[in-house]
């Protein structure tokens, strides 16, 4: 770790973009072993009976990888509110796993929140959720999650049914009985080692065409023989392999094959060996070296690239490396490079890297060999710690929380790097003696987090050689002692309860980085302290001091000291009082910064989002002010601007601007500021590009905004990259954009909006349409992904024809609560030229969910009926749509005219036509897989009567009908529903049966069927006349059956056919007055074997007819529902109001 480091110049440099792990996402997905298992969680988290699933297997098969993916489709389909996931390790206590759901969910607790009121809080907030899904992955012990507030059920049996609808959890563990036994899954499902075929697709993927080469075949086969199957192994050979030479292959076997001599506890060699090939394949010592520093964290914990940055500055990591930002690129790079090789992961968050379980295990290991030791949990840290200095270690780390004692003295001669990684949240209280850092003075790092301290170790003052000093998250007195090390280049105080900065810290003159963000305990800095480091290049003050004295010399710190920082090229920093801004504080090598200016919340750190940001908060005067201060200057050059509560500002680009456009924008939000009118005002013609580069733009609470544009502009660049527009409460705006603007940018290209992504317009009651109406032939957001619109009340039509056309990538569309809305399509724009053709119209090619809800003008999805053409309209990759209380829709594509209008109530119209679907009966919506309709009281049919429609939803697995209450027929009597899994129908009072024989007859895959308070229905299953007797119906997955509230229904069905039910276990039969028995034929449900009318008594007649006939007429009545701990399921049958128990046995 001897490398130069000299600070000299400064070079700006951007992070790399994010690499994904060559085992997340599409790669793991295109194995047929772990698509069938991705398809069982999914179905699985579709049951309401289930809400604990579990996933197992050894570690590094992949069970996180699949849990994410099951967490990236959930989002995708919306089959939860909120999906929270939590990663967990052998250490993971419950307040760890609580901080990060809390994460997940917005929550910040305080630090004097105890673990309980913390459980009190979590369980308040998802329980406001209507359905949530809670991913644990990789358990090692049996959790109670009711303490760590996860509503599961394990609460009074009152609440018990409530949180098991609401509450849907995974598990992952390595263990099943962990799983099984301990946490009660209800479902368990395992993943396996990869088939040897899958595993060498794998292998070949990433290593490209050198498998094609006959010399690499044979030893490649031997490769992926030697790594078992497990993805981890295959993916970090694979990775180290690709582009090496022959050679590098055969030393690669030969090393596998050796993997018997080289075991960790607990770890299969072949894993082992693989990630160890891995790690001696890495391009560079500096790699190598990364690895090791990253092995010194605690399993599982978030890795900051900005400490990476810190440690391997101070500690000489870096070779050739001269200045903070020639720093920076290269931890970039190193870190890439470890992606790469699968030996690192991204985080959650932007700037976080983290490990696997696996690799972290290997990673200990072998920085173990290097004399880098990570400390692991045991009872006794002093005993391990005295054993660990006796190997005359390098670096020494302890990640862990409950350190009672350390050795006195720490006596390490050639200690470099000395990392004390608490965890939690709020400072540990530690007894570290004054003597412990004597014989230490070759330390160069040392971090000390979370840690409160009466007074550092006076021992402290002697590392001399000290170059990086953390002591993030501490409780901090007296901090003096700092200024005697007067080597350092890097001091963090991130998130410290200090109180002073005191003038000794001036003695710090070759500091480069000093961060004291989230320090909002101090209140004084000595005068003249700050004006001293002379090479500072970064300062970060986020979120921290504020106190800042109006002119220099005074008693506190001014803001005229940072004018002698000339070599800064990073700042943040808080400014609550602007007229204490000096006017002449220019930051010429400024680069990187996050300004807040203004009372808010705070600034975030510079490694986030984007790395040049200001925020205008609570002022008055702000042109002049930004004139008088120099700012302007900065804003031409900033990437997010944040205005909230602005005062005197009626038009943002040129009052701010000065109509220069915001060339290097990328992100803006405008917030509560009541006064602005315009964002692009009208006031001269602007002739310069407005907002080339901006890629979101928020408008939230402006009560006085009339357009977003409202100028004649000149270049054709405006507006261009614009991906996502979110604009909330803006009562005055009636259109996103003028006609003015929408006419020239028709002029000048024919994409308007070529990078829009999402669209989301909420409670903007004014806005009559996104978009100025255009010819056919505008293009305007072929990019746009997402479209949520909620609260428009005087938006009559969502999109225009031409539109429609444009939006080639959309994917997911809700509409809500818009009560003017007549039609999500527009028509009217349609070319005469194209009347009497015949038109397929694929509307939204990937479209995949579908939401329309509480449009209650809402006649239609689209009206054709002015359109003399034979049109018909495809969603081909519809997966999920949801049509709920649009009491005023009959048709989903109306073909209805004026000269129509008299005859509608002679032949009323089906939902769905031939309007919408191909004439070569192809289907109409080839990929759905749930639709969802409920509230819709004028709809009579869904579909025409039409032998050729059978194909029409051939891949639905969830179909469910709510409050139709006119409906008078579910399907037609041609349907075949295959793949349908779920059936649920309620309040449908028009129903008087529910399925024909032959649609009964295709139900192969139903599991779940539920038919509840129609008060029409007779009979589920609707009886033929001709029938024979050996006829047979084979319901052959159906495992629930429910009938509540039926107060018609005679019997399941009347038909003189067998009825067959080999998987049934669960039949719920209640307020069924009329029902004297389930069918007139046989009916042979095997694993039917129990009623209980008692404790005492089995009423059970051997069958399921014969047992409906007993309890009707005998009136059986039972009120209690028994908890019975020896059967498998338990369900309540009632007939009238009487109930009784029908379920499985265990055996």
């Amino acid at each position: 770790m001897e490398k130069g480091y000299e600070l000299k110049s400064d070079v700006s440099y951007d992070p790399p973009p994010d690499i994904e792990a060559p085992m997340g996402g599409k790669d793991n997905e295109a194995f047929d072993s772990r698509k069938k298992v991705l398809q069982d969680v999914m179905e699985a988290l579709k049951d309401d009976k289930l809400n604990i699933i579990g996933v197992y297997g050894m570690g590094g098969v992949g069970k996180t990888t699949l849990v994410r993916q099951v967490r990236k489709q959930v989002m995708e389909d919306k089959l939860f509110d909120k999906v929270v996931m939590a990663e967990l390790t052998h250490e993971s206590d419950n307040q760890q796993i609580q901080n990060k759901l809390a994460s997940d969910l917005g929550i910040k607790f305080e630090l004097n929140e105890n673990i309980f009121d913390r459980a009190n809080r979590l369980r308040r907030v998802l329980k406001k959720e209507k359905r949530v899904l809670i991913i644990l992955d990789n358990i090692w012990t049996r959790l109670e999650l009711d303490a760590v507030g996860i509503p599961s059920g394990d609460v009074a049996e009152k609440d018990r049914k409530d949180d098991q609808r609401r509450c849907t959890i995974i598990l992952t563990s390595r263990k099943q009985d962990l799983l099984s036994i301990d946490m009660n899954s209800q479902k368990n499902f395992p993943i396996d080692a990869l088939p040897r075929k899958e595993a060498l697709q794998l292998f070949e993927k990433i290593v490209g065409d050198s498998t094609k080469i006959s010399a690499f075949q044979s030893i490649a086969n031997e490769i992926v023989k030697r790594c078992g199957g497990l993805p981890v192994a295959l993916s970090t050979v694979a990775n180290a392999l690709k582009t090496k030479e022959l050679d590098f292959w055969k030393d690669a076997l030969n090393q596998l094959r050796r993997s018997d001599a080289r075991l960790i506890h607990g770890m299969q060699a072949n894993v082992y060996t693989s990630i160890k090939l891995s790690y001696d394949f890495l391009e560079s010592e500096e790699a190598k070296s990364l690895f090791c520093l990253c092995g010194l964290y605690s399993e599982g914990h978030a890795i900051q690239v900005y400490d990476l940055l810190r440690y391997g500055v101070g500690w000489g990591l870096f070779e050739n490396v001269y200045t903070l930002e020639e720093a920076r690129s290269r931890v970039h790079r190193l870190i890439d490079n470890l992606k790469s090789s699968c030996l690192l992961l991204d985080d959650d968050a932007k700037d976080e890297v983290k490990m696997c379980d696996v690799i972290h295990v290997v990673a200990v290991s072998i920085a173990a060999e290097k004399r880098m030791f990570n400390i692991p949990n045991v009872a006794d840290v002093k005993k391990k710690m005295e054993e660990t200095i006796q190997k005359d270690p390098i670096a020494i780390s302890l990640p862990r929380r409950d350190i009672q004692e350390l050795p006195k003295r720490l006596q390490c001669p050639h200690l470099q790097l000395f990392l004390l990684i608490t965890k939690g949240i709020a400072p540990v209280s530690m007894q570290i003696s004054d003597l412990f850092f004597e014989g230490t003075e070759e330390l160069k790092v040392l971090s000390l987090n979370r840690i409160h301290f009466s007074s550092l170790p006076s021992s402290l003052g002697r590392l001399i050689n000290l170059q990086t000093l953390c002591l993030d998250g501490c409780g901090l007195k007296d901090i003096a002692i700092v200024g005697q090390l007067k080597k350092l280049e890097i001091l963090s105080l991130r998130d410290s309860k200090i109180k002073q900065l005191p003038l000794e810290i001036g003695q710090l003159t070759r500091l480069q980085l000093l961060d004291l963000s989230n320090c909002r305990s101090l209140v004084v800095i000595a005068p003249n302290v700050i004006s001293k480091f002379s090479r500072l290049k970064e300062l970060y003050m986020g979120d921290s001091f504020s106190q800042w004295d109006k002119v220099k010399g005074g008693r506190n710190a001014s803001l005229a000291e940072l004018k002698g920082l000339s070599k800064l090229t990073t700042l943040e920093i808080q400014v609550r009082d602007a007229q204490i801004l000096p006017q002449d504080l220019v930051f010429v090598e400024l680069q990187r910064y996050r300004i807040c200016i203004g009372e808010a919340l705070g600034v975030q750190r510079v490694d986030s989002e984007t790395s040049r940001l200001v925020e205008l908060c609570g002022l008055a005067n702000v042109s002049s002010l930004l004139e008088n201060y120099g700012m302007k200057m900065l804003l031409k050059k900033t990437e997010d601007i944040n205005l909230d509560e602005l005062k005197g500002v009626q038009n943002v680009v040129h009052e701010l601007d000065d109509g220069e456009g915001f060339p290097r924008l990328k992100h803006l939000q405008v917030k509560l500021c009541s006064e602005i009118l315009h964002i692009v005002g009208s006031v001269g013609r602007v002739r310069r590009k407005v907002f080339p580069l901006l890629e979101s733009l928020s408008l939230i609470y402006l009560n006085n905004l009339e357009t977003i544009c409202d100028s004649q502009l000149t270049e054709d660049q405006s507006f261009s990259n614009l991906r996502i527009i979110k604009v909330r409460n803006c009562q005055k705006l009636k259109q996103l954009f003028s006609f003015s603007i929408a006419k020239n940018l028709l002029r000048l290209q024919k994409v308007s909006l070529p990078s829009l992504e999402e669209l989301n317009l909420r409670e903007l009651r004014n806005i009559k349409k996104i978009w100025p109406d255009h010819n056919q032939g505008m293009y305007c957001c072929q990019n746009l992904t997402t479209v949520i619109v909620d609260g428009c009340d005087h938006m009559k039509y969502l999109f225009s024809y031409s539109m429609v056309n444009s939006l080639l990538q959309l994917q997911y569309l809700e509409i809500s609560y818009c009560s003017s809305m007549e039609g999500i399509v527009d028509t009217t724009g349609w070319s005469e030229r194209d009347e009497g053709k015949f038109i397929e119209l694929k509307v939204f090619p990937k479209l995949h969910s579908m939401r329309l809800q509480w449009l209650r003008k809402l006649t239609s999805f689209a009206n054709t009926g002015h359109i003399h053409s034979d049109l018909v309209v495809e969603f081909p990759s519809l997966l999920n749509l949801n049509i709920d209380g649009c009491s005023n829709m009959l048709r989903f594509i109306s073909t209805s005219s004026p000269e129509d209008t008299n005859h509608s109530e002679m032949q009323p119209p089906p939902l769905f036509d031939e309007k919408v679907r191909l004439p070569s009966l192809e289907v109409a919506f080839p990929q759905l897989r749930q639709l969802m309709l409920s509230r819709l009281p004028n709809v009579l049919h869904l579909w025409k009567e039409n032998a050729e429609s059978n194909k029409v939803f051939a891949n639905l697995k969830s179909l469910e009908i709510h409050e139709c209450s006119k409906l008078q027929k579910l399907v037609p009597a041609s349907w075949h529903l295959e793949n349908l899994a779920t059936l649920e129908v309620s309040k449908c009072h028009g129903l008087i049966n529910l399925l024909t024989l032959s649609t009964s007859e295709s139900l192969v895959n139903l599991e779940r069927m539920k038919i509840t308070d129609c008060k029409m229905m007779e009979e589920i299953i609707q009886s033929q006349v001709g029938e024979e007797a050996e006829d047979c119906i084979v319901f052959r997955k159906l495992e629930y059956l429910g009938l509540d509230c039926l107060p018609s229904l005679t019997s399941f069905c009347l038909g003189n056919y067998a009825l067959e039910f080999p998987s049934l276990e669960h039949v719920v039969v209640r307020q069924c007055p009329t029902m004297k028995i389930f069918s007139q034929g046989v009916v042979d449900a095997p694993k039917l074997n129990k009623l209980k009318l008692t404790k005492e008594e089995d009423g059970w007649e051997g069958n399921l007819n014969d047992t409906i006939k007993k309890l009707f007429n005998e009136m059986v009545s039972i009120n209690e529902v028994l908890a019975l701990s020896n059967v498998m399921t338990i369900s309540v049958v009632a007939v009238g109001d009487r109930a009784v128990h029908l379920f499985a046995s265990r055996n």
